[in-house]
């Protein structure tokens, strides 16, 4: 497919996700660092209302919906069917990419990948992916065959890629993070804890906290629900120490970071490679209901770093007692600890 656009001197790049936020700031991290460039266009294709397009309106990329399923591993009448749905997410993915013309695909992870990369395979469209857990799911797996490049966020999971072009990078965080950060010189007396579990599958984590919360005395809590889950606020709120946010964009993520001594979170990678560039010390509890189970293996590769992983079974009084052992720590802040991932994906992007 020959590209109008690009022989004006523009190069056209979609970028391809939706779902969750752990995944669409390393795509917005992408187009910040590259938007200023006149010579380069975006666009954004994901599920029409959802969290990723209302962040590519916000930060005028324009924005362009597409169906997509699931690929199950598991009996489902759903799975007759879907073999037929696929082929309708390739034909609207064939149209739209004649309509956009892109020059290449970046892609994170997601069952949309799946048609998008078979239909950019018919256009000759270079797709390049990012895989940033250490269990890969099915769909990169499979889509990961049509790619001119894969990107690692974890060594192990080079495995799962025989036979392919790839490149261990870590994660893609976002440079914004590190910059303009508030410092204070006025130090907590008490040990800063930011209980960072904000999807929907994290009720049970809030609950515990809130049995236990007098425990808790000690720490200066802050406490990040999510949008889904703000029937906690009220109930968090009764306690003078503990401060509650429903969602919180990169300002106030980043201070919060610098702030912290100690986190309790999911183990999405991103947010696992976030905590650590500011030297944060962790308490790891996998969601057990991620594909592949691949939170509990991204959050072995962390504990191997010091950090405590504890599984959701384990939540009880014995768990509240590890958490009490960090009541005295505080961490010593050190050069940040980004990797240059970004700046490997913006020579590809930008060859």
């Amino acid at each position: 497919m020959r590209n109008k656009t690009s022989a004006l001197g523009v190069k056209k790049i979609l970028l391809l996700w939706w779902w969750s936020g752990g995944h669409i700031m390393p795509l917005l991290a992408i187009y910040n660092s590259l938007k200023d460039d006149k010579n380069l266009e975006f666009f954004w294709v994901g599920e029409s209302g959802s969290l990723e397009e209302n962040i590519a309106w916000k930060n005028e990329i324009k924005f362009f919906s597409i169906k997509s399923g699931k690929l199950r591993r598991y009996f489902s009448f759903r799975t007759f069917v879907e073999p037929f749905h696929i082929l309708i997410w390739i034909v609207q993915s064939i149209i739209l990419l004649h309509k956009l013309r892109p020059d290449l695909i970046f892609s994170k992870w997601w069952y949309v990948s799946l048609p998008m990369a078979i239909a950019g395979k018919i256009f000759w469209i270079k797709l390049f992916l990012h895989e940033s857990d250490s269990i890969p799911g099915l769909a990169n797996r499979i889509v990961a065959r049509f790619a001119s490049k894969i990107f690692l966020g974890f060594e192990s999971a080079k495995v799962y890629f025989k036979n392919r072009e790839v490149e261990v990078i870590g994660q893609i965080l976002n440079p914004e993070l590190f910059e303009n950060i508030e410092e204070s010189d006025v130090k907590s007396e008490k040990t800063n804890l930011l209980v960072i579990a904000w999807s929907q599958w994290s009720t049970r984590i809030f609950d515990f906290l809130l049995r236990n919360i007098d425990k808790l005395k000690n720490f200066k809590i802050d406490v990040i629900l999510g949008s889904q889950n703000t029937v906690f606020r009220e109930k968090f709120e009764k306690y003078s120490f503990v401060n509650v946010y429903d969602f919180v964009d990169q300002n106030i993520l980043k201070n919060l970071y610098y702030t912290s001594d100690l986190a309790i979170t999911r183990a999405g990678a991103t947010t696992l490679a976030e905590i650590e560039a500011f030297n944060i010390k962790m308490i790891i509890i996998p969601l057990p209901e991620s594909g592949n189970n691949h939170q509990y293996y991204n959050a072995l590769e962390y504990e191997k770093k010091w950090n405590v992983l504890i599984n959701e079974n384990e939540l009880n009084n014995s768990w509240i007692e590890k958490v009490l052992k960090f009541d005295w720590y505080k961490k010593e802040l050190v050069d940040f600890k980004n990797t240059n991932s970004l700046e490997i994906i913006k020579k590809t992007i930008l060859k």
